[in-house]
């Protein structure tokens, strides 16, 4: 779900790691960008099927790198679209050097998804069965466009960005965008559980 303050306190925090010309500050603000985006990067790879380890590994990776290239960085505009990209990149390169298989298709990857929905809308029996409808109708759609899902609502990424991360063009995504919800909506329209439709607006708006 997109968090507009977090996101624009990963922004200010990107800002002044790049800018500041005290390194005290500016490893405070790297420290912070790790804290704020490592769970993120750690959950889309276990999405993706790799074990925590290697997510780990590729992620440690991500953010060496981002410490010792920082000054070649100034034209980053978007942090979490470059950090979930160099992560994928590593995470696949990691896979292919230890894979016993050559040809790697990266479109089918299992990619999982969970439900998160907020303790107070509803009490604990009801809640689960909500977040495992949502789950099963999630499931109904392919890997690829739970990831453009994931990618645009939950990390709140631009169609650009994601057609960057997948290797697809822009208008591509956002098709497979379109469908992915019309899919959905359709599904919560058959369900008998009327929660449904409100659990996915608030995936796809998040927070009021």
């Amino acid at each position: 779900m997109v968090n507009k303050a977090r996101n624009k306190e990963i922004d200010d925090c990107w800002d002044l790691f790049l800018n500041s010309a005290a390194e005290e500050i500016a490893y405070q603000n790297f420290a912070a960008i790790y804290d704020l985006c490592i769970n993120d990067l750690l959950a889309y790879g276990i999405s993706m099927g790799f074990d925590e380890d290697t997510c780990r590994d590729a992620a440690q990776d991500v953010f060496c790198n981002l410490f010792t290239k920082r000054r070649q960085l100034k034209d980053v505009s978007s942090l979490t679209a470059y950090l979930f990209c160099s992560f994928r990149n590593n995470i696949f390169n990691i896979y292919k050097k230890t894979s016993k298989f050559s040809d790697f298709d990266v479109t089918r990857l299992p990619f999982a998804t969970e439900v998160t929905v907020l303790d107070t809308l509803i009490g604990d029996e009801e809640r689960a069965l909500l977040k495992s409808t949502v789950e099963t109708m999630l499931n109904q759609l392919t890997p690829r466009q739970r990831e453009a899902i994931y990618l645009r609502y939950m990390q709140n990424m631009n169609y650009g960005e994601i057609a960057t991360l997948l290797g697809m063009n822009a208008g591509s995504v956002r098709k497979l965008v379109y469908r992915s919800i019309r899919s959905l909506r359709q599904q919560a329209k058959d369900s008998d559980n009327p929660l449904t439709i409100l659990v996915l607006l608030w995936i796809f708006t998040g927070p009021a």
